[in-house]
């Protein structure tokens, strides 16, 4: 068990959310309806923007160019035209209807859909080139060409809505202390061991550039996308690559994600006699955040050791009895599970003593 001191994040293009938009064409084109084509690659281009464009006036949707759109199951999404087409219920139905067919949760209510002509969207998006969409952190919106990318690799429109939905929900997906965004959900990332080989830096969370095919964070996404389409290639980190454990553990975090830590208390007792240490084991599964709370009676000085493997990785030798262990910055697993034991030893007096353990799983 390795236990992060601090968070890794790469800068995910700030800058970007300083870009000035080129005036839009006056002639508007018309947008397509969302085609079902299965892709015949999967190399999307795409990035995660922590905050929206700044538009001037003029680049603004005009009035109209929004609306809401209900799902096969009752939610509704709003869908927002961008200039450059002329906006087209029909359109925007068949991209809402898409998103209803993929799997979710309740966090599809709370999506906004940006349909963009594609030069648009490259704007939009960064600027770089083979830009395809991108996902915004701040508003929830995921922008998308209103229409079939034309792609030289085979990726299809559909499939790049797939991925930047993946995006969409690790917004809404509690992995702490990790950000969801760049680390992925809390069961996907714990099985890709994510926080053990982002301390090794075989994977870098976050990273936009340079590092965008070894961002866990993309590839949670494309792992989403593999859900609908398992058959079709793999593009990213050949560490997370899908396999039938990561895709049932990344419909878990879709439909039953992981919501709060788990707690045990652990009760002994020493007396005059007894020996002067006990140990404690638990099962550590995921990766989060842990802490280690010793109470003790007055007057006494018992001390905390944790260890993983044999190997101590933390040991305490505060006065009295109140002893703390904690790693708010996350307990990285160097193991697919690992059983932590967690020791009690007396320097001084006797009496009885509890230890609570809170870990994610």
């Amino acid at each position: 068990m390795r236990m992060l001191r601090s968070t890794l994040r790469a800068a995910v293009i700030a800058g970007c959310a300083a870009l000035a938009l080129p005036a839009v064409a006056s002639s508007a084109q018309r947008p397509q309806r969302l085609s079902l084509v299965a892709p015949l690659g999967t190399i999307v281009n795409d990035r995660v923007l922590a905050h929206p464009l700044r538009l001037t006036a003029a680049q603004k949707p005009p009035p109209g160019a929004t609306a809401a759109y209900a799902t096969p199951d009752g939610q509704t999404v709003d869908v927002t035209f961008a200039p450059g087409y002329t906006p087209d219920p029909a359109v925007a139905q068949s991209y809402v209807d898409y998103l209803g067919s993929l799997p979710h949760g309740s966090e599809l209510a709370k999506l906004h859909v940006l349909l963009a002509t594609p030069e648009d969207v490259l704007k939009r998006c960064g600027g770089n080139d083979g830009t395809l969409a991108c996902y915004t952190a701040a508003n929830h919106t995921m922008t998308v060409p209103g229409q079939q990318v034309d792609s030289n690799t085979g990726v299809t429109t559909n499939y790049v809505i797939a991925h930047e939905y993946g995006h969409h929900i690790a917004a809404f997906r509690d992995n702490p202390p990790f950000e969801t965004l760049d680390y992925g959900p809390k069961y996907w990332a714990s099985y890709g061991m994510v926080c053990n080989r982002s301390i090794e830096r075989k994977l870098f969370p976050g990273d936009e550039r340079g590092n965008y095919l070894r961002n866990p964070g993309e590839a949670w996404a494309d792992t989403y996308a593999h859900l609908a389409f398992p058959d079709v290639s793999w593009q990213y980190s050949a560490l997370l690559r899908p396999d039938a454990t990561g895709d049932a553990l990344a419909r878990k975090d879709v439909l039953t994600p992981w919501t709060k830590s788990v707690s045990k208390t652990f009760k002994g007792t020493f007396t005059a006699t007894s020996s002067n240490a006990r140990r404690f084991s638990f099962m550590l599964t995921l990766d989060g955040t842990m802490t280690v709370q010793l109470k003790g009676p007055a007057g006494t000085n018992y001390d905390l050791a944790l260890l993983s493997g044999g190997k101590v990785e933390d040991r305490t030798r505060t006065a009295g009895s109140g002893d703390r262990i904690s790693y708010p910055d996350g307990a990285c697993r160097q193991r697919p599970s690992e059983t932590i034991t967690v020791s009690v030893a007396r320097r001084h007096g006797s009496g009885p003593f509890t230890v609570k353990v809170s870990y994610a799983g």
